[in-house]
């Protein structure tokens, strides 16, 4: 808007006549691409928020979940509830939240690979 409102002004008291439409007819055209380009910008993923954000991150128990407790996601304590319980600093990952308790578990728990095995690389 102000590239819009410059460009008038500049066409008016400085820029001499045929110079000064096409300052303003570019300026116009440089709103509308930016918006344009803004706007794709925007929408090219959505906004992670909501409970369906929470699932599966990482969170650290700050109180031993025996099954409620306290643990620590991104800075901010939540309450927490853990069925198979966790002690003081075990790393946890949300499962599902109610209301504004977090449900967490264990993670799961990756087979290592074995050593015994060659590798087979093309």
């Amino acid at each position: 808007m102000f590239v819009i409102v410059g460009s008038v002004l500049l066409a008016i008291f400085v820029v001499p006549a045929p110079w000064g439409q096409l300052l303003v007819g570019g300026a116009l055209v440089w709103e509308v691409v930016e918006k344009l380009l803004l706007l794709w910008y925007s929408k090219r993923m959505p906004p992670a928020i909501g409970r369906e954000a929470l699932i599966g991150l990482p969170v650290t128990a700050v109180s031993a979940c025996l099954p409620e407790g306290w643990v620590k996601l991104g800075g901010e304590r939540w309450k927490a509830r853990c069925s198979e319980g966790a002690g003081v600093g075990d790393s946890l990952v949300v499962e599902a939240v109610d209301q504004i308790t977090l449900i967490v578990a264990q993670p799961p728990i990756l087979p290592r690979p074995r050593k015994d095995l060659p590798c087979l690389r093309p």
